[in-house]
């Protein structure tokens, strides 16, 4: 059964990346940041790829809970960010580039911008979560 709800771990879409993450998060983080700024329309699933590294750059750096539903990443044992080893993986220099991904995220040549935009109920609160992580980078 799928997950889907506003929070930025409460798509299944968001754990599709964990694999790449795994891999090499810097790389991830940073390719997901750069495909998107050359992007003329973002699709959902590089909109997708955007959030999510930027929630956990906002995790490394600002120690930022976000609620998920994968038990592997809630595991408390482990002390690194989302259960990923990576204490010391160095993210300031992505701050920048993850907020200038992030706006495209929410702007109007982004995909998963224009599904949210669709559910009014729930848009207001999608699109605020974004906007937390921007400032909290910023």
């Amino acid at each position: 059964m799928g997950a889907w709800d506003c929070g930025i771990f409460d798509d299944d879409t968001a754990y599709d990346f964990d694999g790449e993450i795994k891999n090499d998060a810097r790389v991830f983080f940073k390719s997901s940041f750069e495909n998107a700024m050359l992007s003329e329309y973002l699709e959902y699933e590089e909109g997708y790829a955007v959030i999510v590294s930027a929630a956990y750059i906002d995790n490394l750096i600002n120690g930022t809970k976000y609620k998920n539903d994968n038990e592997e990443l809630n595991d408390e044992s482990n002390v690194n960010v989302f259960g990923i080893f990576y204490k010391d993986l160095e993210v300031e220099d992505l701050k920048l580039t993850a907020v200038d991904a992030l706006r495209k995220v929410i702007d109007e040549n982004s995909e998963l911008n224009e599904l949210w935009a669709e559910n009014e109920e729930l848009y207001p609160k999608w699109k605020q979560n974004i906007l937390d992580i921007i400032y909290r980078l910023s």
